[in-house]
């Protein structure tokens, strides 16, 4: 036997309603995650970047 554990989780019977449930719950908090952190932090780090840019010009 080569998936001892994929037989494993498919003897269980979880519904694909509760596989789906979780999957987009999870794809969710990535989302959020985006949200939350990375976009202010991106705009920031930008920002940042753009006002020394033009203090070195002057």
């Amino acid at each position: 036997m080569a998936f001892p554990v994929l037989n494993l989780l498919l003897d269980v019977a979880v519904s694909s309603q509760a596989a789906t449930n979780s999957a987009i719950g999870m794809i969710g908090s990535f989302l959020a995650a985006a949200a939350l952190i990375v976009v202010p932090a991106a705009s920031f780090l930008i920002w940042v970047s753009q006002k020394d840019a033009l203090e070195r010009r002057r």
